[in-house]
């Protein structure tokens, strides 16, 4: 069988024709000002923003750096400062970064439990895509993930998107781009990474990560079609355990009555007040694992489908899960926005009899 490429040399497996089309336009020098790449969480968003600017910045490409090449060598100094995030001209906007306003609300965002880019993180940006690049032929920034900027935020990188300065390369990460304000994603270039079949992940972890036939195969199903999320789960088991826990959660609570429901809505609310992070990964896992349920039962998973009274259901679990996270992120009550999550998923009867104990089919 054919083997994944790694994109003609740029280590992005699985996503030939985004590095194709981003490839065309360094060609033509025609690179868009914004690009919006999405894609589920481990798809390879983030690698395919850092081997872009890679491309920008490389010393390979020769002595006029407003000619970058198509491949990155990632092994000049300035791939390398890309790499390990030291580029002077490269920022990473995130969810506890840095802001340049003072005073006792803006001392850490990385200690103070923010879960969304504030709009004083977009400020900072837009004063820095003001000043030319140190030595790269654009500032480069980074928005990881789009989908965590506050209202504010977006309504103030939308200013830069639209009379964006002639230096300034902007690339937004997302989960679901639909989600975003629609005046946004139109004013940038949509790229969307699809996870691969997990067959055809599980011969590129054998080729381009020399991992056994059966670890690739578990790798591959567990990381639903993603290789840097398999990369991740094989480098730290734990992450493999976290989701297990959170599937099993989830499993128990479409057989729980509605008391069980509110009751772990009410549990949540009070774990969200101290670890916020811990419970949107909680959703991210359940989102995950409903957006494999879609997959298969659309006929794009590994079990012959579709299914169409399991892909309405896949569908509206989905929808369950991103407003209660868009709601938590804004602010809504805990409590409710928990509760109202709860009675929207999905339930199925619990099992009598014999099958008392069985553990619940959702496939």
């Amino acid at each position: 069988m054919p083997g994944v490429t790694d994109g003609g040399g740029w280590g992005v497996y699985g996503q030939e024709e985004a590095v194709s089309s981003l490839r065309r336009a360094l060609r033509s020098k025609r690179l868009a000002h914004a690009h919006l790449f999405a894609g589920p969480s481990g798809v390879g968003r983030a690698t395919l923003a850092r081997r872009l600017a890679q491309a920008l910045c490389c010393e390979a490409a020769g002595a006029d750096a407003e000619e970058p090449g198509e491949v990155p060598c990632r092994e000049c100094q300035s791939c390398r400062l890309v790499e390990v995030g030291s580029a002077p001209d490269i920022e990473t906007i995130s969810t506890g970064g840095l802001c340049d306003e003072s005073g006792a609300n803006h001392r850490d965002h990385a200690q103070d439990g923010s879960t969304r880019i504030r709009v004083c993180q977009v400020r900072r940006l837009e004063r820095l895509a003001a000043l030319a690049p140190f030595s790269a032929p654009r500032r480069i920034f980074v928005v990881d993930s789009a989908d965590d900027l506050q209202h504010e935020a977006a309504q103030a990188l939308l200013k830069t998107l639209e009379e964006p300065p002639g230096e300034t390369l902007l690339v937004l990460l997302a989960s679901d781009p639909e989600a975003l304000p629609a005046t946004l994603r139109s004013r940038c270039q949509l790229l969307r990474l699809a996870p691969l079949p997990p067959a055809t992940l599980a011969r590129a972890l054998e080729q381009h990560a020399s991992l056994e036939a059966e670890d690739a195969a578990r790798l591959a199903r567990e990381a639903g079609g993603r290789y840097g999320l398999a990369l991740r789960l094989h480098a730290d088991p734990s992450h493999a355990v976290l989701r297990e826990s959170a599937v099993s959660e989830l499993e128990r609570l479409t057989v729980a009555d509605r008391a069980e429901r509110l009751d772990y809505a009410d549990t949540l609310a009070r774990r969200w007040g101290r670890e916020r992070a811990s419970v949107l990964e909680l959703l991210d896992h359940w989102r995950d694992w409903w957006r494999e349920r879609l997959l298969a039962a659309s006929g794009l998973g590994p079990e012959p489908g579709p299914d169409a009274a399991a892909a309405r259901e896949a569908a509206s679990a989905l929808s369950a899960l991103q407003r209660a996270r868009a709601h938590l992120l804004g602010n809504v009550v805990a409590q409710f926005a928990l509760e109202v999550l709860m009675l929207d998923l999905p339930a199925r009867h619990a099992p009598s009899g014999e099958e008392a104990g069985a553990k619940p089919a959702l496939a």
